[in-house]
């Protein structure tokens, strides 16, 4: 299967580990990705003129007629939203009046539903079964929206892909509450405050691994994750991994293939207790 592929600016800065961990997912799973191969930002969560934001995604979308796959849910959200505003053709007319290569239609995809495809229909592909690791799935606030991939109260599409892993997903009653990250810089405490109650919840579901799907959440969840404990004098420890490094994980690959010594909180522990149990034929 061939994808165009849009890393999304944070694959280049501090989510390197996202688009390490993607790329190496697609090429064990024989997708190949052609990345575009001139994207620019498609709008994040700050662009508030709908027009210019609009335009930024749509002229991503106009590089190519492939399905354009990217790891980011923020990404992820801003094309499709593209997409479907602009089946307006005043819109659409009023973007492409900008734009040197215009914009006739697109079809987005994340990672996490390519993947699941691709493994629902050959599971012989996961070479190191995540039995019983206990997982809380966190989606975000973006993942889901605009609708189309799941239920944006209830999504469960994640949770079908932990259980063809072989995992535990947990029952995470906070799993599309917002991490906190949009309002972190002007609001920092109540930024700070969001995430650490979503670490807490995760804690006293007994997950072993928070998966995420979203940057942004990263950032709040791992990046921010030693900084909160040391501010509360309460310690969390759960390691914060994206969808793709997880399921790299199942798929057999290394460390370095998938940026796990990019993680604020050391995944490695859980790793290796997966090796053992494996070993061991548990």
């Amino acid at each position: 299967m061939r994808l165009a592929y849009y890393p999304g600016c944070v694959s280049k800065s501090t989510g390197k580990e996202m688009d390490l961990s993607t790329r190496a997912v697609c090429s064990a799973l024989g997708l190949e990705l052609e990345e575009l191969a001139d994207w620019n930002c498609c709008g994040a969560t700050h662009v508030a003129n709908e027009l210019v934001a609009l335009g930024l995604s749509a002229r991503n979308l106009a590089q190519t007629e492939l399905p354009v796959m990217t790891g980011c849910a923020i990404c992820y959200c801003n094309l499709r939203t593209a997409v479907q505003r602009l089946q307006d053709s005043e819109l659409k007319a009023r973007v492409n009046e900008v734009l040197a290569g215009k914009y006739s239609g697109g079809e987005v995809r994340h990672a996490l539903e390519v993947i699941l495809k691709v493994l629902e229909k050959d599971q012989d592909a996961i070479a190191m079964p995540l039995k019983d690791l206990k997982v809380a799935p966190y989606y975000g606030c973006l993942m889901t929206r605009p609708k189309g991939i799941d239920s944006a109260e209830f999504p469960t599409v994640l949770e079908k892909l932990l259980k063809i892993l072989k995992a535990e997903p947990l029952d995470f009653r906070l799993k599309t509450f917002c991490c906190g990250g949009p309002i972190f810089m002007p609001q920092e405490e109540a930024a700070e405050e969001t995430a650490f109650k979503i670490l807490k919840e995760a804690r006293k579901a007994g997950a072993e691994v928070i998966v995420t799907l979203c940057p942004l959440c990263h950032l709040m969840l791992d990046a921010k994750q030693k900084i909160l404990e040391g501010k509360r004098k309460e310690r969390i420890g759960i390691p914060v991994l994206y969808v793709t490094q997880l399921v790299g994980i199942a798929l057999g690959l290394g460390p370095e293939e998938l940026g796990l010594g990019l993680n604020a909180v050391t995944p490695m522990a859980v790793v290796e207790r997966i090796y053992e149990k494996m070993a061991e034929g548990k």
